[in-house]
């Protein structure tokens, strides 16, 4: 069981997010941290990989801290950010690739996976955005790179926004939205719900916004439009476990160029 996007299909590209399953150990957990099971977590990673057609040796990851960092990843860098070496790439919260020997992952639980292919170029980018990195434009950093790599034209660009939490619930103080507001995207507005007792902040609508001023077509940009807050039952979300309402736990989006 996997979320897939319906916009790559067809393309020489094969990528999967997993999800919760109450089947498996740690309900399908795939995240190293403080506290976790590590044969769980080695179990259900390997166990989602190769379901979903992936070698897992070929998992490449960044260290991702929130930030806008996006790195370009080489067959060099294969199987880098997982144990036992948790050698991730430093300070990448993006990678982006023209190499199909690896396979670019970025963990989630309510931060916004984004997956850039260029069909033109058979290049691949993988973007984990929360609020910090939606408001830093990572989404725009990496097709910037892309562009500077590969020779990716913005315009040719495909993207998808993934499972993540929506506007419905992602309740955030001024401190985000006045970071936003002078993030200097026009139309900023259409990513905020004024709500009592505070804002809302829209993920989907903030990254369509992103991607478009860096020159993707809206028309290309697919968003799964699915809230993990709202789904605890088939996503991990951060915000429902801080509730006291599931299990902690994370998910992970992976991309490979065939």
């Amino acid at each position: 069981m996997r979320f897939q996007f319906q916009t790559f299909q067809g393309f020489p590209l094969r990528h999967a997010m997993s999800w919760r399953r109450p089947d498996l150990p740690s309900e399908g957990d795939i995240a190293y941290a403080r506290g976790t099971n590590y044969e769980h977590i080695s179990q259900n990673r390997e166990l989602f990989l190769r379901e979903a057609g992936f070698e897992p040796e070929a998992l490449t990851l960044g260290r991702q801290v929130h930030g806008a960092g996006v790195s370009v990843v080489t067959a060099a860098d294969r199987g880098r950010g997982q144990p036992p070496e948790f050698d991730a790439i430093p300070d990448s919260d993006g990678l982006v690739t023209a190499c199909p020997e690896v396979a670019l992952g970025t963990i989630v639980a309510d931060c916004a996976p984004i997956l850039l292919y260029d069909p033109e170029h058979h290049a691949l980018g993988l973007v984990h955005a929360g609020w910090r990195g939606t408001v830093a434009h990572i989404a725009a950093r990496a097709v910037e790179l892309m562009a500077r790599e590969f020779g990716t034209a913005p315009a040719a660009l495909h993207a998808g926004i993934g499972p993540s939490i929506g506007a419905c619930c992602y309740e955030v103080g001024n401190e985000v939205i006045d970071a936003w507001a002078g993030s200097g995207i026009s139309g900023w507005e259409a990513a905020v719900a004024r709500r009592e007792p505070r804002p809302h902040f829209d993920l989907w609508a903030a990254n369509r916004l992103v991607l478009r001023a860096a020159g993707v077509p809206d028309s290309k940009i697919e968003a799964a439009g699915e809230c993990t807050r709202c789904r605890p039952e088939r996503y991990f979300s951060h915000r429902a476990a801080m509730a006291g309402e599931r299990a902690r736990g994370r998910m992970i989006m992976v991309a490979q160029l065939v």
